[in-house]
């Protein structure tokens, strides 16, 4: 019995491989030409459209410029709009008021609780630490969340090397954006 439907099903498919691969010759008036190969009948795809949540279109500009002097990372607040976003890493942003378009947000920033000569923890334990410090409860909007769905990622910013750890250095970071690095309005922090 199922060896019988397993081929029936092979040839379903082999039928529909045949019918599709009949389809750009019988477009082009059933005539096959050495000339036209078999995509020539698909529109060319636009390269500056990007896939983006919800069909939202791309943003407007291919590489964002910042208008505005970036600001040192240790002056980043909770709730700051920041124009350009490379990466968590940084020295400096643009920071912008969240009405204008972004890139990203801080959605959240603090002070670890080990203290200063405490031993390097390692880099996974701090990630881990950090990671659930910027998953607590009440830190982004979902109303926000809910337009860019999977599109929404976060990201960590923490002394994640022993010199940098043996410094005293304890400011974490967690930012808020879009893998489709969609130009953003509005806050994606809760009461923000």
């Amino acid at each position: 019995m199922f060896v019988g439907s397993t081929a029936a099903v092979a040839v379903v498919l082999v039928a529909a491989a045949l019918l599709l691969i009949s389809l750009p010759a019988a477009h082009a008036g059933g005539h096959a030409s050495s000339s036209t190969t078999q995509t020539d009948w698909l529109p060319a795809p636009d390269p500056d459209l990007r896939p983006t949540p919800l069909g939202l279109p791309p943003r407007p500009t291919p590489t964002p410029v910042a208008t505005v002097p970036a600001q040192p990372v240790e002056s980043l607040k909770t709730g700051d709009c920041l124009q350009l976003y490379p990466s968590a890493w940084e020295d400096s942003y643009p920071v912008v008021d969240c009405a204008a378009p972004h890139i990203a947000q801080v959605l959240s920033r603090g002070t670890l609780p080990q203290p200063t000569g405490a031993p390097f923890p390692g880099t996974l334990a701090l990630q881990s630490q950090v990671s659930d410090l910027c998953a607590a409860p009440g830190l982004l909007n979902w109303n926000w969340v809910a337009v860019w769905n999977e599109d929404t990622l976060t990201d960590l910013r923490y002394p994640n090397t022993a010199a940098q750890w043996a410094t005293g250095a304890r400011s974490y970071y967690c930012f808020v954006y879009t893998g489709s690095r969609h130009e953003l309005t509005g806050s994606a922090v809760a009461g923000g």
